[in-house]
C-alpha cells in the first residue's frame, strides 16, 4: 500500500470517529474498515498489520465501542478457513485448549467446550478460534446461531460485551489447518489491544492537559502548580512509551508474516517486542488512569464527563488477552529457555552484540 493511500485511509477513519455517527459500527463496516486486512480483491484494503494497529489507535483515542480489532482478525481468519458471508465475525482465545474438545463423528466434526468472555459474542455472526499447537493446530469457525450454542451475556468494566459461549455438540462451519497456534493468536490479539490502549492513553493525556489549563484554584490554573506539572509530564512519558511499545509490537507481526503474507520463521510469541507490547502499555495504562483521576478529582468519575470512558476501557483492556503479569512470565520463560545467559544478555543489552562485533573487527584490522 502506498503512503498516500495509507494517509487517505487514516483521514477517512479519523473523520468517521470524529463525527460520532449514531451507528458507528455500521458506518465503519460500510466503509470496509472491518475488512482492512483482506486484499482489495476480496473487498479489503490490503493494509499491513502495523497500519491496522494505527487505525485501532484512532479507535482507542475516540473510545469507540465497536469490535473493530476482533472483526479485522476475524475476517482474516474467515478468509483463511474459506468461510464466506460472515458479516460480523469475532475471535475467542482458547489457549487452554483442554476447555475445547474437537471430535469427529460419522457426519463430520463436533465441538464441545466453553469459550469465556468472547468480545461481542452475542452480537457477532461467527466466532473463530484455534485449538492445539504446532502443526496440529486447528482453526475452527462456529456460527453464533448454530444448534448447540448457548450464550451467557456479560460485560467488562467499560460496558463492552464479553459473553460466554457454551458449545454442546456444535457442528462447526469450518475446520481447517490453522496458520498459527492458539498461543500466537493470543499474542496477536494482545498487540491489537495494546494499540487500542495506546490511543486511549494519548487521549487521556490530552484531556488532562486541557483541564489543567482551564481549572483555576487559588487564583491560577492548576497546571501552574509544580506537582500537577510533574504528574502530567510523567503521563506524557507513559503515553510515548505506550505508543512506541504498541508500534514495535505491530511491526513484529509484519516481520513475522514477511512478504508472503503467511507466518514465517520463529513464532510471534518468541518476539521480545510482541510480548513486551502488552506489558508496557498495561503498565502505562495503570499510571495514566491514576494520574488522570488525581488531576480531575471527583468530576472524572461522573457519568457526564468523558474521562471515565477512557479509563474504564484502559482498566478493562489491560486484563484482556493476558495482563502484564501473564506476558512478563511468558517473556521471562522464553528468555531463560534460550541460550542460557547469552540470550538474556542480548535481550537486556541489544547493542552489546553489535559493539562486540565492531571491537573484534577493529582488532582484526590492527
Amino acid at each position: 500500500m502506498s503512503e498516500e493511500t495509507r494517509d487517505m485511509l487514516h483521514e477517512a477513519a479519523l473523520r468517521i470517529f470524529a463525527d460520532k455517527p449514531q451507528d458507528l459500527w455500521a458506518v465503519l463496516q460500510e466503509s470496509g474498515f472491518d475488512k482492512a486486512l483482506l486484499p482489495e480483491s476480496k473487498g479489503g484494503a490490503g493494509v499491513s498489520w502495523a497500519d491496522a494497529c494505527g487505525l485501532l489507535s484512532l479507535a482507542g483515542e475516540h473510545a469507540a465501542a465497536v469490535p473493530l480489532a476482533e472483526a479485522m482478525v476475524g475476517h482474516w481468519l474467515m478468509d483463511h478457513a474459506g468461510v464466506e458471508g460472515a458479516s460480523s465475525p469475532t475471535i475467542a482465545s482458547s489457549v487452554h485448549s483442554e476447555q475445547i474438545r474437537l471430535g469427529s463423528a460419522r457426519d463430520g466434526w463436533r465441538v464441545d467446550g466453553t469459550l469465556p468472555r468472547v468480545p461481542w459474542g452475542d452480537t457477532c455472526t461467527h466466532v473463530a478460534f484455534i485449538v492445539g499447537s504446532g502443526t496440529a493446530a486447528q482453526l475452527i469457525v462456529v456460527a453464533r446461531d448454530a444448534a448447540g450454542v448457548s450464550i451467557t451475556s456479560g460485560r467488562n468494566l467499560a460496558g463492552e460485551p464479553r459473553d460466554t459461549l457454551v458449545l454442546d455438540g456444535v457442528v462447526p462451519q469450518a475446520v481447517a489447518p490453522a496458520p498459527f497456534d492458539a498461543r500466537a493468536l493470543l499474542c496477536l490479539a494482545a498487540i491489537l489491544r495494546s494499540a487500542l490502549m495506546a490511543g486511549a492513553i494519548e487521549r487521556t493525556l490530552a484531556l488532562c492537559v486541557e483541564y489543567a489549563n482551564l481549572r483555576v484554584q487559588f487564583g491560577r490554573p492548576i497546571g501552574k502548580f509544580q506537582a500537577v506539572q510533574q504528574n502530567i509530564a510523567l503521563l506524557a512519558t507513559q503515553a510515548a512509551a505506550a505508543h512506541a511499545a504498541a508500534e514495535a509490537g505491530s511491526e513484529a507481526i509484519d516481520e513475522w508474516f514477511g512478504e508472503v503474507g503467511e507466518p514465517v520463521g520463529e513464532p510471534l510469541t518468541h518476539s521480545i517486542a510482541a510480548a513486551s507490547a502488552k506489558i508496557r502499555t498495561g503498565e502505562a495504562a495503570g499510571q495514566a488512569c491514576a494520574i488522570a483521576h488525581q488531576t480531575f478529582g471527583a468530576i472524572g468519575f461522573t457519568e457526564e464527563h468523558e474521562l471515565h470512558h477512557f479509563t474504564k476501557r484502559l482498566w478493562s483492556w489491560r486484563d484482556e488477552f493476558g495482563n502484564e503479569a501473564f506476558w512478563s512470565r511468558e517473556l521471562g520463560e522464553r528468555l531463560l529457555a534460550g541460550d542460557s545467559t547469552q540470550s538474556l544478555w542480548r535481550a537486556m543489552v541489544p547493542m552489546a552484540t553489535v559493539a562486540r562485533g565492531a571491537t573484534e573487527e577493529a582488532g582484526a584490522a590492527r
